[in-house]
Parts: structure tokens; sequence; C-alpha cells
């Protein structure tokens, strides 16, 4: 499978989540704001329809207790699991662990347990992932183009990092139109 297979697939599945998970994204879900781990599910569960039977999708999956390991250590002194992994339960090796991500939902410029790509990437590198995303959806108040603006960034096993730094996950005009259509079908 191809980066940019993974990565279409991977988009519809955040695209849905936006479209059917709303209230995960808005201010009047009250005074808590969603969790990365909540909407990973989320993203997990629209992806496992488009991948054959034989990958399972998992949010929280500690391969022999792989996240006590140091080399998990997603920030100073925190652990932390990937948020969502696509692999073959039991098996190592990439042709078995297909992708690997961490997602940043709610301000991510104020939390101090969220990894970065190069943290990311040296996981993925541990364990063999063929693809490692970080996705940061930068959850703000409502703006111009909505209250979410996700960007990510995007690794191969074989060839690395596969742009200098986070990008769009949509077309600013793409985005607006997407949350448009999602706020008028909740506000009426």
């Amino acid at each position: 499978m191809l980066l940019h297979d993974v990565q279409a697939r991977v988009r519809i599945a955040l695209t849905t989540t936006l479209t059917n998970e709303w209230g995960l994204f808005t201010p009047t879900t009250g005074t808590s704001h969603p969790s990365a781990r909540s909407i990973a599910f989320h993203v997990g569960w629209h992806l496992r329809d488009m991948f054959d039977e034989s990958w399972d999708i998992d949010c929280d999956y500690a391969r022999s207790f792989a996240s006590q390991e140091p080399s998990l250590a997603f920030g100073e002194g925190v652990q932390r699991a990937p948020d969502l992994i696509v692999h073959r339960r039991g098996r190592v090796g990439p042709e078995d662990n297909l992708l690997l991500v961490s997602l940043t939902a709610d301000f991510a410029s104020h939390q101090h347990d969220t990894p970065d790509f190069e943290t990311v990437r040296s996981v993925q590198l541990r364990y063999g992932y063929r693809y490692a995303a970080w996705v940061d959806l930068q959850l703000r108040e409502n703006g111009p183009e909505g209250r979410v603006r996700p960007r990510w960034q995007w690794g191969t096993l074989e060839e690395g990092t596969s742009s200098p730094g986070p990008e769009a996950v949509y077309a600013t005009e793409e985005l607006r139109s997407i949350t448009n259509a999602i706020q008028s079908l909740y506000l009426g």
C-alpha cells in the first residue's frame, strides 16, 4: 500500500469524524475538551472499513508492555502510547505494522505531553511501522475557517520524512466548505 493511499484513507476517516461527530469539536459540549484518544477512536472506527480484514485498527495497544518502554516517551518524562495504529496483532515488522498515528487535539501549543514529529518518527523506527503521521487538529474557538484546522506530517520507514514541516490536511476553501456544511447541518 502506497503512502498516498494511506493518507487518502486517513483523510476520509477524519472528514467523516468531523461530519458525524461534530459535537466533539463544538464549544457547546460544555467546559471539557475532547481528548486525542477520543477523537482517535472515532477516526479509527471510520478507518476500519477502508482496510481489508487482515488489518487490525487499535487506539490503545501495548504490545508486550511496550508502552512502558522509554522509547515511547512522548515529551519529557511523559509515557504516552500512539493514539492510533493499523497493524496485525501479534506480529512484528513492516509487513505487519502499517500505520502509527499520534494525534493532537486541543490547543496543541499549550500541551506539555504532546509529541513532536521527530518523537513520532523515533517510535516508527523502533517498531518498524511503514508509515507514521502526526496529526494536529489545531482546535480553536470559532474563526474564519471554523473551529478545527488540521495539519499533518508524514514519514515513511524507507524514505523518512515526507515534508519539511506540517502541512494542511485541507485547502482553506475546502475546509471552510466542510465546516460550513457541518454547521448548517447542526445549527439548522
